[in-house]
């Protein structure tokens, strides 16, 4: 491979220490990325030398952090090829993002309408949907997987002139799944559905062009794509942002405010109430310039390779059952069958190995796997192959050991 690991290490201090006498070996990034150092110290540039409220003080400090903060909106614009960057809105991460088109759309809905989503949703792209077809009486609708793990061919028959929303995940956070995005939102929009993307899987690995996408919203979050927790992206087009009921109100997202009406704000602040959260917006901004410097094809291609990897060698061994795709996946998902997932995570985690075992925040989708939960190693940039190999190995070790008990 022409990408070397070896030569991002550095830049990710957390990963040079030892857990339990072992060596780490991160490999929970579908949860969250670890972070370069250039994030930590955009972060802590900001508060040693720019701390102030933005947009609102008329002096030196906070002319600094707002004209840092609006360039931020800039950069993640330019990263995901946005036309603006009033069509950037900040949001503490997928989920509010996803919360705010939810409770912004729910004006236009009514009894008999539908909302249609994927079986392999996260419980922040299912739960939303959810409530808000309670709230309005409209018909929550789910497009599933075949018992194989492909799409139905036939999955154009749920869209229908009763579709209003149509929601979508672009990778499965569980099992790696991608969803057939293009087609998808080509149906929902044949049918003038509002469209959304849940990205908060993909923008870590896979260059983002939301004009091509042509989705109308666009959902993720920093702290999965090397950057902080706590700051995420709501991305609209105009007319879709413009309809949005304001999710929060307050102070900065209002022109003028009397004790009988409120006059909102212009995009992009209509949609942010109250003192945002700064250093995370300048960190994820520094994180983009992170990506963006690096060759994303090589990246991407990378994961792929760790991910296939350790497929092929655990696919051989006949009492461990693999719910990823075997090509393409960043991630491998995985159970035993008599061997409690949280038994292995705590071997793996007792050598050094840190993974996620559980239901992924995906209940219904374990429900149509037919398992509670699952063992998922998700693999980023700075991973190498003799990691791969110590979970495989560690892995076997711990299904030894528990067979026999």
């Amino acid at each position: 491979m022409a990408f070397d690991p070896s030569s991002l290490r550095p830049l990710f201090p957390i990963l040079s220490q030892q857990a339990y006498d072992h060596p780490l070996t991160y490999l929970d990034n579908a949860a969250t990325t670890q972070k370069p150092l250039s994030v930590l110290d955009a972060i802590q540039h900001y508060y040693r030398h720019d701390n102030a409220n933005v947009h609102r003080g008329a002096h030196c400090l906070s002319d600094r952090a707002t004209n840092r903060f609006e360039q931020a909106r800039n950069t993640v614009a330019h990263f995901i090829n946005a036309p603006e960057q009033s069509h950037i809105i900040w949001t503490k991460g997928a989920t509010e993002a996803i919360n705010m088109v939810a409770f912004g759309l729910e004006h236009l809905l009514e009894e008999g309408d539908e909302i249609l989503i994927t079986s392999l949703e996260h419980h922040a792209n299912l739960v939303p949907w959810q409530q808000l077809a309670f709230r309005t009486g409209a018909r929550l609708r789910v497009l599933p997987l075949t018992s194989k793990g492909d799409w139905a061919p036939e999955f154009s028959r749920y869209f229908t002139d009763r579709t209003r929303i149509f929601a979508a995940t672009q990778i499965s956070n569980a099992i790696g799944t991608t969803t057939p995005l293009k087609i998808m939102l080509e149906h929902a929009k044949q049918q003038g559905a509002f469209t959304l993307v849940d990205g908060a899987q993909a923008v870590a690995h896979y260059p983002i062009d939301v004009r091509t996408l042509d989705c109308d919203f666009y959902a993720f979050s920093g702290h999965k794509m090397y950057g902080p927790t706590g700051i995420g992206v709501l991305y609209g087009k105009n007319h879709a942002l413009e309809v949005l009921m304001p999710y929060q109100t307050g102070g900065e997202m209002v022109r003028h405010v009397s004790h009988h009406a409120t006059e909102f704000n212009v995009l992009p602040y209509r949609l942010e109430a109250g003192t945002p959260n700064i250093e995370g917006v300048i960190g994820l901004a520094a994180a983009c310039d992170f990506l963006s410097a690096q060759d994303r094809n090589a990246l991407l291609a990378w994961e792929h390779t760790l991910a296939e990897h350790v497929y092929s060698r655990l696919h051989k061994e006949g009492d461990i059952e693999i719910y990823s795709p075997e090509k393409c996946a960043t991630l491998v998902s995985l159970s035993v069958p008599n061997i409690h997932i949280l038994d292995l995570n705590a071997y793996l985690d007792s050598q050094g190995v840190a993974v996620r075992a559980g239901s992924h925040c995906a209940h219904p989708l374990m429900a149509q796997l037919g398992v509670a939960g699952t063992l998922r190693a998700s693999f980023a940039c700075y991973n190498t192959m003799e990691e791969a190999n110590r979970f495989c190995d560690v892995l076997l070790e711990a299904i030894d050991l528990l067979s026999d008990e």
